[in-house]
């Protein structure tokens, strides 16, 4: 031990009158100074604090990735494997095509479900135009195309000359006034900074997520132009369900967080029906092979696609370009997808799907999925035509016989909106504050006998008139009169809010959120 000097032996450390000194293993010689009484505890705290690591998706703010992190540990149903006769298919190819068109079945709007998004409309355009009077209300996107999911958005434009020499930002706000004050919201969010500026909100009724952009018409060009390939194409409707649902389960389907827009997802489908050899020589049909082409789609984008030298274009029958040659090729991103736009040439529809390489590894993993299952049934299929298949359980469960469900499911929080929007059609809320006759009692979604929507009421009648509200039928009166504020799980969360609103003196002061990016999508 060292020899202490005479300073240090009048230096007194509680009850200890010296320094200890203990050798570590590298030999060095380290003192251990005792904590005093005020430090205790401090420094295990400190450590924890340096020593703890954030996990992907846990960083303050980082809402994307909470919302990633919910949709990926949603358990998963698969319910329209009840409509599939399994006992009549003698192979694989016919086991997916009668489960792709189960699927397609059981995620296609209803007629009370696309009525009360008509209904929802109509309301939105009264609100706009009785302030803005020369304001017309168009719908366009997966809306007006009838490609929308159970939980799809509905996309509005508002075509105004007025709104037009307005300051955007006032335009903004007072859209977002109109709308809580005719009782379609509680909440408004101001998207002012972005490239195309909208609002976003939720409804009261039906609970239907809408966004409002001013006087830019171009989704609407696009969207008669998808109109007219869904005439042309029957099997692209299909095609275009599975694989908005496949990636929206996976958080894919949004450009801000690098996945594919709806609009790149039609644009391939698109293309790849052009494209594909067999359809192009009218050797098969392909509304009678829609299972086979969704393996082919999976594995043509996630496995052999050239996506760093080869752009897409659909214009003329379809067909591949340069992507040097075009000017479209970026060094420091090679790997982007390019889809030209059939409305503008000059755009480049998918160049904000910066990960596009997840979206290809998904797409990869889902065909290998199918593949190994469909080889797994093609061997059921064949021991049972032989008479060589034992059933070693006492029943099969329907998920056991499904291929499709591999990749796919239907959460709960879809099935439970699908319910509360049909509750809404029943109580006729949206017809009173219209002023049209209530509906017919409706069939819940998932029941036997549902009414499905007609894709044919995508296009107008003979005499160019649209379906409007005056076609609905009347039914009985059905008022909902629960106003409790319950915070429980499941259904509550969609619970029909009143429209009522409080006196002038007691009601709050229009207040909402306003986002200033220019990280939006259009």
């Amino acid at each position: 031990m060292p020899k202490r000097s005479e300073s240090a032996a009048l230096v007194s450390f509680g009850d200890e009158e010296f320094i200890a000194f203990t050798f570590s293993d590298s030999g060095e010689e380290t003192a251990v100074v005792p904590i005093r009484e005020w430090d205790q505890g401090k420094q295990s705290r400190d450590a924890e604090k340096r020593g703890k690591k954030r996990k992907s998706g846990e960083m303050d703010g980082d809402k994307h990735g909470e919302k990633r992190q919910r949709i990926e540990n949603v358990p998963r149903h698969a319910p329209w494997i009840a409509n599939v006769d399994w006992n009549r298919c003698t192979n694989v190819a016919e086991v997916l095509q009668k489960e792709v068109e189960a699927f397609v079945e059981h995620v296609s709007p209803t007629k009370a479900e696309d009525e009360v998004r008509g209904l929802t409309v109509d309301l939105i355009t009264r609100a706009v135009v009785r302030n803005f009077p020369d304001a017309k209300v168009l719908p366009f996107g997966s809306f007006e195309t009838k490609l929308y999911l159970p939980s799809g958005d509905i996309d509005l434009v508002i075509q105004s000359n007025n709104m037009a020499y307005m300051n955007k930002v006032t335009v903004l706000r007072a859209l977002a006034n109109t709308m809580k004050r005719a009782g379609i919201t509680n909440n408004v969010t101001i998207v002012a900074k972005a490239r195309v500026p909208i609002i976003k909100f939720v409804t009261t009724h039906g609970h239907f997520s809408v966004d409002i952009s001013i006087n830019h018409i171009n989704g609407v060009f696009a969207g008669k132009m998808v109109l007219g390939f869904l005439k042309e194409l029957p099997a692209l409707r299909a095609l275009v369900l599975i694989i908005k649902a496949f990636l929206g389960q996976r958080s894919m389907n949004e450009v801000f967080s690098g996945g594919l827009g709806s609009y790149s997802i039609v644009c391939l489908a698109v293309s790849f029906l052009q494209m594909h050899p067999k359809i192009r020589r009218g050797e098969i049909d392909p509304s009678q092979n829609l299972g086979v082409l969704m393996m082919e789609f999976f594995e043509l984008y996630g496995c052999y696609f050239n996506y760093q030298e080869v752009g897409i274009s659909i214009r003329d029958g379809g067909s591949y370009f340069s992507k040097a040659r075009r000017g479209w090729q970026d060094p420091t991103k090679p790997h982007l997808l390019c889809i030209e736009d059939p409305n503008d040439i000059s755009n480049d529809v998918s160049k904000g799907s910066y990960g596009i390489a997840k979206v290809r590894t998904t797409f990869a993993g889902a065909y290998t999925i199918l593949t190994s299952t469909a080889f797994l049934h093609a061997g059921l299929i064949n021991s049972r035509k032989k008479g060589r298949y034992t059933n070693l359980r006492a029943r099969t469960a329907p998920e056991d016989l499904s291929i499709l469900s591999n990749i796919l499911g239907i959460s709960q929080e879809t099935i439970t909106h699908r319910k509360v929007i049909h509750e809404v059609y029943e109580s006729g809320v949206l017809h009173d504050m219209l002023g049209v006759p209530r509906p017919q009692p409706a069939p819940r979604p998932g029941t036997n006998g549902v009414e499905k929507f007609n894709v044919s009421d995508v296009y107008p009648r003979e005499d160019g008139s649209d379906i409007g509200v005056s076609d609905y039928s009347e039914s009985e009166r059905y008022r909902h009169e629960s106003d409790e504020d319950d915070e429980d799980e499941g259904e509550s969360r969609y619970r029909m809010q009143s429209s009522r609103q409080p006196p002038a003196k007691r009601r709050k002061p229009d207040v909402y959120e306003e986002y200033l990016t220019d990280d939006c999508d259009d």
